[in-house]
């Protein structure tokens, strides 16, 4: 089986090196003018963008190894951001403690979709679908329609730590893969995750606290969504309850692309964070090609289908 998650993880690489080289020649330009793809600066935001939605895609990644699925990230980073602008912009709270108010939105989320499916008894899919409504409509409830504008209140501009505002996605990005990699393959946690996505009544028999390993999924894949969506909100500047729309194929696709299988058991949070990096490129790439802009979604329905129906495949030979 680690030989199998290697061999999804290297693939989920070469499938970046190609798609990377394609969009080089494609869009190569004539005479002496500066390649519009292949410069340092796109590539910075490529990897900006790629980052924010790859912070949530951490968390569904771990929720899908656990055998399990959630479509709420998306509105959990519009409401986690409007709230945390609303009470900067609005109630001038300070940066810290608004943008903290936003990522515990994203805890409370996770609970509830947790405590939805564990204690009640839903289907995760029913479960967290309830939760994407909700805390999507309490955004436009807070914003009645309109958006915080936070980048009136950053004046001089954003630089945490001193650090350029462009490399701060990126930073957490990889801070969080590193921690949450480590924590899937070596500590018991992690151990447990996978044994409930490969066979939860085994996991359960062997005495697994199942419920629990459940619910911390859930709790992380809120929190991750909430601190996405701060990180957005501060990016571009604007607390609006429609941000993030769209973004659960993204998230759950880049899971899938990197090796997650919706079957659970199986996955990896570096093949997530490589699977952002593929729709990242693939996402600012088709613009430049004219007529190709329409083309994203379509792309990217046709990739998470061919990669399910390859994963199911997979399972069918495995003894």
């Amino acid at each position: 089986m680690r030989r199998l998650w290697h061999l999804r993880e290297f693939s989920t690489v070469v499938i970046l090196v190609l798609e990377v080289l394609f969009f080089t020649w494609w869009l190569w330009p004539e005479g002496s003018r500066t390649h519009p793809f292949l410069n340092a600066g796109n590539f910075l935001l490529i990897l900006k963008y790629s980052s924010i939605y790859g912070i949530a895609a951490i968390g569904a990644a771990i929720v899908i190894i656990s055998g399990g699925i959630d479509l709420a990230p998306g509105a959990v980073m519009a409401l986690a951001g409007v709230v945390g602008a609303e009470l900067f912009v609005v109630r001038d709270w300070p940066l810290g403690p608004a943008m903290l108010m936003g990522v515990l939105v994203g805890l409370a989320s996770g609970l509830l979709a947790s405590a939805l499916i564990v204690i009640v008894r839903l289907p995760p899919f029913i479960a967290t679908l309830g939760v994407m409504g909700i805390t999507r409509g309490i955004a436009f409830i807070i914003t009645e329609g309109q958006y915080f504008d936070v980048s009136s209140r950053l004046l001089g501009g954003w630089r945490p730590l001193g650090l350029p505002a462009d490399w701060v996605a990126p930073i957490i990005l990889i801070v969080l893969a590193v921690v949450f990699q480590v924590l899937m393959t070596a500590f018991q946690w992690g151990r447990s995750v996978f044994a409930v996505g490969g066979n939860e009544t085994a996991a359960l028999f062997s005495g697994i606290a199942v419920k629990r390993v459940k619910t911390s999924v859930y709790v992380i894949s809120g929190v991750l969504a909430a601190v996405s969506g701060v990180v957005l909100v501060l990016v571009q500047g604007q607390g609006k309850a429609d941000l993030a729309t769209g973004y659960e194929l993204d998230i759950i696709a880049s899971s899938v692309v990197g090796g997650a299988s919706l079957s659970g058991g199986r996955g990896s949070v570096v093949g997530a964070v490589l699977g952002t990096l593929i729709f990242g490129v693939l996402r600012n790439a088709l613009p430049q090609i004219p007529g190709a802009t329409f083309y994203d979604r379509l792309i990217v329905g046709l990739v998470v289908i061919v990669i399910v129906v390859v994963d199911q495949l997979l399972l069918k030979k495995r003894p």
